[in-house]
């Protein structure tokens, strides 16, 4: 019996997921949806919204605006993604180079902080209204989240284990580190965070979640953020559930997955269009 139940809420899962793609050809992904466009949310269900980059769906993605933006609407967090440039300033950048949101060309790792605030911010929604935006920094970031009682929710991009004492060093100059997260699809890197703060809440990020992962969370005290996309993660949600493990999605843009979700105790989803 239980065996056929996982199977019929995989199979709603595909079936939203397939809505939810052909409604995005249509063009009506393109706009933001209010959270009570899902049944969590008409009934006052507990959910978490959080920024994905920022509020990405209202302005560029990883950006001042996109953070304030996301302030200003009431999310739950900001989502928002940081490397280290050559001289070990954190900034906020998703990619490896700078090439896909700026005027500028070159590996992130391999150009100086000085170098990088020469460029402008080119690319991303709404960047017609930002006409010279440049990139953010860590510390800008989480003013920013804590002007806004916003939480910081910071996935570590780049840099090497090493490197995470100087990024917690930053964090922790903040107000903001009261009430932060890090996440990170690197698990070594999150050893190092929790081998350096035993309290600081992490989350390990993963595409395809199995029962070594679960164990290492367990082990580190550490959540799961997962992608809510690939069918076979649904049937090791309840022995993460049973041992008391966070459970966060990203990224969730159709508002019926969000119930889906809902059902397997998910309270944290992770959004570029669904506002509170």
């Amino acid at each position: 019996m239980k065996k056929r139940t996982k199977k019929l809420l995989i199979t709603i899962s595909l079936i939203a997921l397939f809505i939810g793609a052909c409604l995005l050809y249509l063009g009506i992904g393109n706009k933001t949806l209010d959270e009570n466009r899902t049944l969590t949310g008409l009934f006052g269900q507990e959910l978490n919204l959080t920024a994905h980059r920022g509020f990405s769906a209202v302005a560029p993605e990883n950006t001042a605006p996109a953070l304030e933006e996301a302030g200003k609407a009431g999310f739950y967090a900001a989502e928002f993604d940081i490397m280290p440039t050559a001289d070990g300033v954190w900034i906020l950048n998703h990619n490896d180079t700078v090439d896909k949101m700026t005027d500028g060309e070159g590996e992130v790792a391999q150009m100086t902080f000085a170098e990088i605030q020469t460029l402008r911010i080119d690319n991303g929604n709404g960047i017609e209204n930002y006409p010279d935006l440049r990139v953010t920094t860590f510390e800008e970031a989480l003013a920013i989240c804590e002007q806004y009682n916003m939480r910081a929710m910071v996935e570590v991009k780049g840099g090497t284990p090493e490197d995470m004492q100087s990024m917690l060093d930053v964090l922790k100059a903040s107000p903001a580190y009261e009430n932060a997260l890090v996440i990170d699809f690197d698990k070594d890197r999150l050893a190092a965070v929790r081998s350096l703060d035993e309290n600081i809440e992490l989350w390990y990020l993963m595409n395809e979640l199995d029962e070594e992962k679960i164990a290492f969370v367990k082990e580190q005290n550490m959540g799961i953020a997962f992608n809510f996309g690939i069918a076979q993660n649904y049937k090791h949600l309840g022995s993460a559930r049973e041992q008391g493990i966070t459970l966060a999605s990203w990224t969730v843009d159709f508002p019926p997955c969000v119930d889906f979700l809902r059902l397997f105790g998910v309270k944290y989803i992770t959004t570029n269009k669904i506002h509170p």
